[in-house]
């Protein structure tokens, strides 16, 4: 009798057959569900974007002709296409830049005996966490004329011509700082999971090192390689702070900083001209995307064999300085100096003023009005929308997994479709989408909105961090669990979900991290009532309280800090947990039959 048919009796008294559930295509309700919900969160706004291109009205207003004058009109401008090419030389240099330094940084961190190598990977996630505007924010005070730290000491040291940061050389190595730790984080599990034997045979036929890793090692490692690539030259096609704080003020306009001038900085906004726009930045991206596929796609990258192989680390004799030294210079531009320049301005009095020191700045921005607000808003942000945008990536990833149905795939393609779309470009497609349904409409210019909106945008990075995790465990623990007796969600619940509780805590953190610092998507969508951290600091900046956006910022890296503390105190309770040694939780254990099975 085949296990398809065999019918096995449950101590619980259910009825369950093996394979059956595998050949099962119906949606389940659940299923129809996620499918509707994936539709109306993440492809609904990309599909308004196009609609708006060709309306002659705002968002939300009836009576409305179609026309393409808004559309033509924004393609046939110069400066459209100036603000394109701008795009493609910022996003193309810094990937170029950030990836070389990245992968240079993961073979001295896995590869080399280079001092002080065991702090970049904790520099790095202290990078990452940081919100993008800390870099645009710190650099753009750092290098302000004549006042700012770097020129006051160059001028001190060298008596050379201050620092012009406020160009495309500050642009360019602002962004470079940020993606270079992001884009590192991603490159060292690859670089780490390389099979050794690789460069083994290289070097028994001959060949020295450097020529085994650019023809051996590094050709296996492509795939990881052009996929961070592809993603920082997405992420760089749709920066805006960095643009905002150091290009615009000398007129250097990318397409973000251009839809939202569009947007903003026009009376009445011009809705189809910035719709336009980010259209023409969603197909940039989806070319890249097929780019990547079509390039990838038929080739072969086995890099993890069954061998077991330890790897030495490579004595490089006095190149291990330089190593040394590109990791001190890296952290002294992405921490040191930004930190400093943070930490000392606002202590100032007058932005610039090196003397007087006081706390009034501190007590300034605490006492302004709505600031209390700001930070409870980023507070909420981080915790509500990292949770929500977590538990919808495991939803979509256990369904892209575990589900027998032909649609199992569209809420993960749904998700796919938002990589392409950059935060004021997701904003703008949210205006269209929620403004033009009567019953949605109330929810603008509030904190629910934002929330929303952020939600969707950090969906995408939950989804892959527990894809991955979600993937690993074999589908014999739950079958197990089921002819012992359990449902279907006990068995997902029971087993499942704490199998990757640890991955979700995680997804949990980084996603509430991104989104309490994310200033592209709420620049477009908050009002003054329900500001974040991130946009009320653009605004002091802006206004020219520099020393306050300082203090503003300063009290976001303390929080952030402190949650980095936290984090790495339940990391080492949980692991002193796993191992039995903790003296006040008890130790964590599967039930017997499941415990071999889970290794």
């Amino acid at each position: 009798m085949s296990a398809a048919t065999t019918r096995l009796r449950t101590p619980a008294g259910r009825t369950w057959r093996p394979g059956v559930a595998g050949r099962q295509r119906r949606p389940s309700p659940a299923l129809l569900l996620l499918c509707l919900l994936s539709l109306g969160l993440f492809v609904w706004p990309v599909v308004m974007l196009a609609y708006g291109a060709f309306r002659t009205v705002p968002p939300g207003f009836g009576h409305a002709s179609w026309s393409a004058s808004g559309f033509t009109a924004a393609l046939s401008s110069s400066a459209v296409w100036h603000a394109f090419a701008n795009s493609l030389i910022l996003s193309g240099s810094t990937v170029l830049i950030s990836t070389a330094l990245a992968v240079y940084l993961a073979w001295t961190v896995t590869r080399t005996a280079t001092p002080l190598r065991r702090i970049v990977t904790p520099m790095a996630v202290l990078i990452f966490s940081i919100p993008p505007l800390f870099f645009a924010l710190s650099w753009a005070m750092l290098g302000e004329q004549p006042v700012g730290l770097v020129d006051k000491a160059l001028q001190a040291m060298f008596g050379v011509t201050p620092l012009n940061i406020q160009s495309w050389f500050g642009m360019i190595g602002v962004s470079v700082l940020g993606a270079t730790a992001a884009e590192y984080l991603l490159l060292l599990g690859p670089f780490l999971a390389l099979d050794p034997s690789f460069e083994e045979a290289s070097l028994v036929s001959g060949a020295g090192r450097l020529r085994s890793f650019f023809l051996i090692e590094l050709p296996a490692l492509a795939p990881s390689v052009l996929g961070v690539m592809i993603l920082g030259f997405v992420l760089g096609m749709g920066l805006l702070t960095v643009p905002l704080l150091l290009g615009e003020p000398v007129g250097i306009y990318v397409l973000p900083t251009a839809i939202y001038r569009d947007y903003q900085a026009v009376t009445p906004p011009n809705y189809a001209g910035a719709s336009t726009l980010a259209l023409l930045l969603v197909a940039m991206v989806l070319i890249l995307v097929a780019f990547q596929t079509r390039l990838l796609g038929r080739r072969s990258f086995t890099t993890v064999t069954g061998k077991s192989s330890r790897r030495e680390r490579i004595d490089i004799g006095w190149w291990k300085w330089l190593g040394t030294a590109v990791i001190v210079i890296y952290g002294l531009l992405a921490l040191v100096l930004p930190l400093g320049q943070f930490a000392l301005g606002s202590l100032e009095s007058y932005f610039g003023v090196y003397s007087h020191l006081s706390l009034n700045n501190y007590s300034t921005v605490l006492h302004t009005t709505g600031t209390g607000q700001a930070f409870e808003t980023t507070l909420l942000v981080a915790v509500v929308a990292g949770f929500g945008a977590s538990a919808l990536g495991v939803w979509v990833a256990l369904t892209a997994q575990r589900s027998t149905s032909r649609l199992r795939r569209l809420p993960d393609l749904s998700i796919w479709v938002l990589w392409a779309v950059p935060g004021i470009t997701l904003s703008l497609g949210l205006i269209w989408a929620y403004l033009s349904v009567p019953g949605l409409r109330s929810l603008y210019a509030t904190q629910w909105i934002v929330l929303l909106a952020l939600i969707v945008g950090t969906t995408p990075i939950a989804s892959r961090a527990v894809t991955g995790p979600i993937g690993q465990i074999s589908r014999d623990l739950e079958e197990a669990a089921r002819t012992a007796g359990a449902s279907g969600f006990r068995a997902t619940a029971g087993i499942l979900l704490r199998l990757i509780l640890p991955s979700f805590v995680v997804s949990w953190y980084i996603t509430g991290i991104v989104a309490s610092g994310n200033l592209d998507i709420p620049i477009l969508l908050a009002s003054p009532n329900n500001q974040t951290v991130p946009l009320l600091a653009y605004e002091q900046f802006d206004d020219g309280s520099l020393s306050q956006a300082a203090a503003t910022f300063c009290l976001l890296i303390g929080i952030v800090a402190a949650a980095l503390v936290l984090a790495a105190a339940i990391r080492f309770t949980l692991r002193l947990r796993a191992a039995g040694r903790s003296p006040v939780l008890p130790a964590l254990r599967l039930p017997a039959g499941l415990a071999g099975r889970s290794r």
